[in-house]
């Protein structure tokens, strides 16, 4: 492994190095953003389920312990029935600032991949243009064979932009099918957390 990584480096130069370092980073944050982003995880119903229970049969009471899931809904009502009963105008206040607060963490990570999708590309693109600098001051020192020098040191200069764009491609896409994902599951988990707040109005409003 280590001997393959060598070669890839000395193919490529010393580009490749950031280049391994943001594929690397683009595999870490892409599992682990599968991981968290999972539906079941993020909008699971017997969230629901446990939170209309808790609401029914006595939230105000010390023998019904409050919801814990790592649903958006259980994260958002638990820090909001610690303030109960609230005034209408910051109960919609507070909700609202929990779901945003929940996004920003949903989209931990995304500005990474955002980054090498960018940078990659551009670091292929200053390798390559490195590698021609190269192939252009050995072939002044050549007085034969000089073609063959220039057409293998051409491809090995393009090598890194190959690399570049094989890494900010697929970064691109995940990103954007992660900032889908969040904004689909906060669509979700808003339209159940309001659900619950219009059944269960009476026992979140201060009367």
């Amino acid at each position: 492994m280590l001997e393959q990584i060598e070669t890839v480096i000395i193919r490529g130069g010393v580009m490749m190095v950031p280049l391994l370092i943001c594929s690397f980073l683009v595999v870490l944050f892409t599992l682990e953003r599968l991981f968290v982003l999972r539906r079941n995880r993020q909008v699971s119903d017997r969230s629901i389920q446990e939170w209309t229970t808790w609401f029914s049969t006595g939230s105000g009471s010390n023998n019904h312990a409050v919801p814990t899931g790592t649903s958006i809904v259980s994260r958002v009502l638990t820090k909001t029935v610690q303030l109960l009963p609230l005034s209408q105008s910051r109960l919609e206040e507070r909700l609202g600032d929990l779901a945003r607060i929940e996004k920003h963490r949903l989209e931990r990570g995304l500005i990474i991949l955002d980054t090498i999708a960018g940078i990659a590309p551009l670091f292929g693109l200053l390798g390559t243009a490195l590698g021609m600098v190269e192939v252009f001051s050995r072939l002044s020192l050549m007085d034969e064979a000089k073609m063959n020098a220039l057409s293998s040191g051409i491809s090995q200069a393009l090598f890194t932009t190959v690399a570049g764009l094989m890494i900010g491609i697929p970064s691109l896409i995940a990103f954007n099918t992660f900032t889908r994902r969040v904004d689909s599951l906060m669509l979700v988990a808003e339209e159940q957390i309001n659900a619950l707040v219009d059944t269960f109005f009476t026992e979140m409003v201060e009367k």
